[in-house]
């Protein structure tokens, strides 16, 4: 192993297209074992393409750190919907998924999630002023029943959409974080439902949009998705994960991108117990 370490190849492409191979920094092609395919997303500060194409972020920078230095991987990196992320990583197109992707019981039947890594919040992206002042699902839910008249939007197949399902808000599916964006800043929707540090990050200041305050509508916490016959590289990168947290370094890596203790998941939180999906047991111990 041990080629071009702590390095992606550059690649990105926004189809589900399989990718292997590379170069070792020395004309030398790196063998397929050597190089481990990254899937991203385009959700800052996450993981999105830079302005030159190039891959970055918090889940990013982890990925990095761990498959990279610690592992010896050489990281090709591709950027799909997200959609697109649990079935293509099940489909051979990519090995891993770095998108910060929440833990929940569907998703644990179709994927294995590495150990906790950030705690999400949610907010609503509106109009500058927030004309229907929504701040939370229930008040989605009141304004569509009170007959309103409110479109809201959220990801596909995001957690959002699933518990907006749950309460019982109409809500359309969008395939990007961009297109959640445009769809609010274009008066196509009213709401759209989000992450709130992507909200923040990526509509904060944007002329005539306005992010609500965050709210915890349950736990949710994300991590990194692996194949489940994948079991060995998914622990070995626990393992570093682990060491990384208890040094402070994983706060360091992530806090670059503006998460910060906040965000940071309790120790005793596991993958296992977010698979297992107890809503109740879960918000009693986690939730304040």
């Amino acid at each position: 192993m041990a080629v071009k370490t702590g390095a992606f190849s550059a690649a990105a492409l926004l189809a589900l297209t399989a990718c292997g191979g590379g170069d070792d920094g020395d004309g030398e092609a790196a063998s397929d074992e050597d190089v481990l395919d990254v899937a991203v997303f385009g959700e800052e500060p996450y993981s999105w393409l830079d302005e030159n194409g190039e891959p970055t972020g918090a889940t990013i920078a982890v990925a990095e750190r761990i498959f990279g230095e610690e592992m010896g991987y050489e990281l090709d990196a591709q950027q799909t919907e997200w959609d697109n992320l649990i079935p293509g990583l099940n489909a051979g197109n990519w090995d891993v998924v770095s998108a910060g992707m929440s833990i929940n019981p569907d998703r644990c039947s179709e994927a294995d999630f590495g150990a906790p890594e950030l705690v999400y919040t949610t907010a609503l992206l509106t109009e500058e002023g927030n004309p229907l002042d929504v701040q939370n699902f229930d008040d989605l839910l009141s304004a569509q029943e009170s007959g309103d008249g409110i479109d809201v939007v959220a990801l596909s197949s995001g957690v959002e959409m699933g518990w907006l399902e749950d309460l019982g808000v109409e809500a359309e599916g969008v395939g990007s974080a961009e297109d959640g964006i445009d769809f609010v800043d274009g008066g196509r929707a009213d709401v759209f439902a989000l992450t709130a540090i992507s909200l923040e990050t990526m509509a904060g200041d944007m002329e005539g949009l306005e992010v609500t305050d965050p709210f915890s509508h349950t736990v949710s916490v994300g991590a990194h998705t692996f194949r489940p016959e994948d079991d060995e590289l998914r622990e070995e990168f626990n393992e570093h994960l682990t060491e990384l947290k208890e040094s402070g370094e994983y706060l360091e890596i992530v806090g670059e991108f503006g998460f910060t203790e906040a965000e940071m998941p309790d120790p005793e939180m596991t993958a296992d117990e977010l698979c297992e999906g107890d809503t109740e047991a879960l918000e009693e111990k986690y939730l304040d």
